[in-house]
């Protein structure tokens, strides 16, 4: 069974990266709005930034987890 912590990564490195292809249809969605694209894109970027920030460190816990198993 996987521990807390790692799920946790593992769920929510599945929403964001669920949710990260919806920003293009939104900001196609946005029409002649400048400032809903700007925001859309901005998300984007966030969403994006926490991902290659989460992901990184989630495979710490997968290596560490693995690594505990080996030895047990």
């Amino acid at each position: 069974m996987l521990k807390n912590a790692l799920y946790n990564l593992m769920e929510t490195v599945t929403v964001i990266s669920k949710g990260l292809h919806r920003y293009d249809t939104f900001v196609r969605d946005a029409g002649e709005c400048q400032q809903c694209k700007d925001i859309w894109s901005q998300m984007k970027k966030a969403d994006e930034e926490q991902l290659n920030r989460l992901v990184p460190h989630m495979k710490q816990h997968l290596d560490h987890e693995a690594g505990a198993k080996r030895a047990a």
